[in-house]
């Protein structure tokens, strides 16, 4: 595509003077779908527990055409059988009685370069009743190949086709893109606050979330970029990946608070490095009481130190997560991919994180990374964020104590999320 529109005449010459000279081109005008300008392949896995889905669709031209353009959307079931052969796959249609879609017809008036939009829409995926009878197989994998004709138009034929990759899955669908992004928490900066209470005076802590690395900064607009953050207070307690004169891709648990006063944990190891392009369970841990620190990497503990951190538990040592609840004029607080300034950013995804006021054991690590169970039942449980929304830009905290975060920024929902749950298919 980008071959192609590097020849195109500006179209504010064109839409000033109300002309749509074929001449003023390189090459012949084309019709094509929208969605398969980049891939024609559409990931479309959604959570077991969506009854309906819907995908919106438009028809697009290169450039504005002096008449109208007329086009048919479709699923074609003939391309099933190329797909498949193409990637070494085995999927089928799916079927029919799960589709809410006809082949439609559809304008690009002239002068326009697209159409109204079409909606590919699924119904009845979680059957009917308790027992879901009825219902799409979960964790099946099906093709739903759409195509578009058109009569008075060349079609661009690398982006006719899109072929949505259904599947009702049973592990974690949703998640959040923090690209040059972070979740802020309001309440705690309010003294007096429940959500404060709960994140102030603690003995020990636990943090935990699924990550996916997109990339790893090097430079920024700040400079040189040592560090991804995923959650915690700067220079008090908090759980991130790298730092200055530490290897780039190692979790490190930034314990240099008074209230932990264990340092930076553990030390720059270049076998423990963590990968772009694949999704992680990442969880630190600290007690007081036990002065044990623990690194996990996908439910597994990667690093543990003892005998560290404060060596006598007092009234006056005890962490403190909400500072700004408690007077104190330091700028740092509690955030999830952020710390110290707007340059550190995680630049990944981020599903499933949690604070616990307590250090959550190895058994209970592993059992749990993906879900909670009953989350408000748990009070050492103080935040939990499923990052399932799927839109907007506040995170719902799960936990009892209702501190939900805001974005910074509008966040972006990437579609095609499924994070692989290992502790199903390891002993």
């Amino acid at each position: 595509m980008r071959k192609i529109f590097k020849y195109i005449t500006p179209l504010i010459l064109l839409a000033s003077c109300n002309r749509f000279d074929i001449k003023e081109h390189t090459f012949p005008n084309s019709v094509y779908l929208d969605v398969s300008a980049t891939d024609q392949v559409q990931l479309t896995t959604f959570s077991n527990n969506v009854p309906t889905l819907s995908k919106d669709i438009t028809v697009t031209l290169a450039y504005p055409s002096d008449k109208d353009v007329t086009a048919t959307v479709a699923v074609d079931e003939s391309l099933v059988a190329a797909y498949n052969e193409k990637h070494g796959t085995s999927w089928e249609l799916i079927p029919a009685k799960y589709l809410d879609f006809k082949s439609k017809d559809v304008t690009i008036p002239a002068g326009k370069t697209t159409s109204e939009t079409v909606t590919v829409a699924l119904k009845g995926l979680t059957g009917e009743g308790e027992a879901q009878e009825g219902a799409l197989t979960i964790d099946e994998t099906y093709l739903l190949p759409v195509r578009i004709t058109a009569s008075n138009m060349v079609i661009m034929s690398s982006s006719a086709i899109a072929y949505y990759v259904v599947k009702r899955s049973s592990a974690i669908t949703v998640a959040a893109s923090l690209h040059d992004n972070w979740i802020n928490f309001p309440l705690l900066d309010v003294a007096g606050s429940p959500q404060a209470a709960a994140y102030n005076g603690l003995t020990a802590v636990t943090y935990e979330a699924l990550i996916f690395l997109d990339q790893f900064d090097l430079t920024n607009d700040f400079g040189h970029c040592d560090i991804s953050t995923v959650m915690g207070v700067e220079q008090y307690l908090l759980m991130r990946i790298g730092d200055a004169s530490f290897e780039r891709q190692q979790i490190q648990f930034d314990g240099s608070g008074g209230g932990s006063a264990f340092g930076k944990y553990p030390a720059s190891d270049a076998t423990k490095k963590l990968y772009d392009g694949q999704w992680y369970h990442v969880a630190c841990t600290y007690d007081q009481a036990t002065r044990i620190v623990r690194v996990y990497v996908n439910g597994k503990i990667q690093s543990e130190g003892t005998e560290l951190g404060i060596s006598v538990q007092s009234d006056d040592n005890k962490i403190n997560l909400a500072q700004r609840a408690l007077g104190a004029a330091e700028a740092y607080q509690f955030f999830i991919g952020k710390s110290y300034n707007d340059f550190r950013p995680l630049q990944g995804k981020i599903a499933e994180a949690r604070v616990w006021s307590v250090a959550r054991t190895p058994e209970e690590i592993w059992e749990n990374m993906y879900r909670i169970k009953n989350p408000k039942d748990l009070p050492e449980l103080i935040g939990y964020w499923k990052f399932d929304e799927g839109k907007g830009n506040t995170i719902k905290d799960y936990s009892m104590y209702g501190n939900d975060g805001v974005a910074e920024k509008d966040i972006v929902w990437p579609s095609g999320i499924e994070i692989p749950e290992i502790n199903k298919t390891e002993e």
